[in-house]
């Protein structure tokens, strides 16, 4: 059961305005992981009302670019604030975004598709569905980084190939955050009304 009041804590004044690029910092903050830009629900704008809850469309732009992240493989997963879990993963890579579709740890139990774009990092648009419950109130949707080997490419190209949802990725939802990514982490914001 999830408490409605864990996911209505929309801190208007640490959250990014409507619009805004999402930054997840590296480290220090003396660089970036990725940001995020132009996301739409429902193919609307960052910010819906809704009756009742179900699942719902998120799309947006992310541009992954972590020189200082190594050769790991990295991914971006969403979900709402105030949850156990991710619910999803979007975007799995290595330095940099763009490139197209390559498989990483080939032949391997952490055989997944990716992006290892050896040039500049390039935005891609990636798509997923969240699911909000039935009771009114407002959802925040939220994004992290994780590094679990393994996640879904969900750029255009990655979404034409079928791939399954990786579940040890969305359990880095609240890794080194024991209360999951804040109000610094928002996307997107669904109000589902009475």
């Amino acid at each position: 059961m999830t408490d409605k009041m864990s996911h209505s804590n929309v801190h208007r004044t640490t959250a990014p305005a409507s619009g805004a690029e999402m930054v997840e910092p590296y480290g220090d903050g003396t660089g970036f992981r990725f940001k995020i830009r132009n996301v739409e629900i429902d193919g609307r704008a960052d910010v819906v009302h809704v009756r009742g809850g179900g699942s719902h469309e998120v799309t947006f732009d992310l541009l992954h670019d972590c020189s200082e992240c190594g050769n790991a493989v990295n991914q971006v997963i969403v979900g709402l604030a105030g949850q156990d879990r991710a619910q999803a993963s979007v975007w799995n890579g290595k330095q940099r975004s763009g490139g197209g579709v390559k498989v990483v740890n080939p032949g391997t139990r952490v055989e997944a598709l990716a992006e290892d774009n050896p040039g500049p990092a390039q935005w891609v648009n990636v798509t997923c569905d969240v699911v909000v419950p039935d009771e009114p109130g407002v959802y925040s949707i939220r994004a992290r980084y994780a590094q679990a080997y393994q996640g879904r490419l969900m750029t255009v190209e990655g979404r034409a190939i079928p791939q399954p949802e990786y579940q040890d990725v969305l359990g880095w939802w609240k890794v080194d955050r024991p209360e999951g990514p804040g109000p610094e982490s928002t996307i997107g914001t669904i109000v589902v009304e009475a």
